[in-house]
């Protein structure tokens, strides 16, 4: 399968942003004999991981073996190092291939993608040094102020190191993933027995449907506070 990947951030408003995309990504398509089977399109940050989007999260648990993620260029994929170098050496595992429109297949075994990689591993290997000292000095500072280190208290909710609440990825990432299968058109059923084969645990429809609920209240107050704010402001 060949999936088709395009991003834009909150701030580009126009769709011409993925027109633009997708032309580049059909254009290579062309020159190279191929044909994308699949779409997925984030309106998000370029700093957030994969799996942390919603339709990145739908399209990383569909990869499999030979399949291509075609991009029209890498910061439309990432602008995360974290998450490229990671991505890239699972795929390279996985025989997934991640192609830019602009560069080629930063997977393969030619010498673009040999250079990619290597360069790559590099730049993995210091940010794997640099993140263990920069989590060992949190954790000390911590335990010597007495604070609390992990634990989740609420939904999608962890306790932080400075024992506030931050975001717990995974079940966001599992909320993202209901979320994209929905606006696919998948029943609560469909989406039940999807999450059942992938988290390996039981997952009730009656939970999800509320799930859903609650993120499309929570989106309405949302709306609904903007456009007070809006409408004050007009009025001062």
């Amino acid at each position: 399968m060949i999936y088709g990947y395009l991003r834009k951030s909150n701030e580009e408003r126009s769709e011409s942003s993925f027109d633009t995309q997708k032309h580049k990504i059909n254009g290579y398509c062309s020159i190279h004999n191929l044909q994308v089977d699949e779409w997925f399109e984030d309106i998000c940050s370029g700093g957030l991981l994969l799996k942390q989007r919603q339709q990145g999260m739908l399209l990383s648990t569909k990869l499999q073996k030979g399949d291509s993620i075609i991009c029209s260029a890498l910061d439309r994929y990432s602008r995360s190092h974290y998450g490229l170098v990671n991505d890239v050496h699972l795929y390279k595992k996985k025989s997934i291939n991640l192609i830019f429109s602009d560069l080629g297949n930063v997977v393969a075994s030619d010498s673009l993608g040999s250079v990619f990689y290597n360069i790559l591993s590099v730049m993995s290997e210091w940010y794997r040094k640099s993140l263990s000292e920069k989590q060992l000095v949190a954790k000390q500072k911590l335990r010597s102020q007495g604070k609390y280190l992990g634990g989740r208290v609420t939904h999608q909710k962890d306790i932080g190191e400075n024992g506030v609440l931050v975001d717990c990825e995974k079940e966001i990432r599992e909320m993202n993933l209901i979320l994209s299968l929905r606006e696919k058109g998948s029943t609560y059923k469909e989406i039940r027995v999807f999450l059942e084969r992938y988290t390996g645990r039981r997952w009730f429809e009656s939970f999800i449907c509320k799930l859903v609920k609650r993120d499309e209240l929570e989106k309405s107050q949302i709306k609904s506070s903007i456009e007070k704010s809006v409408q004050i402001e007009m009025t001062s």
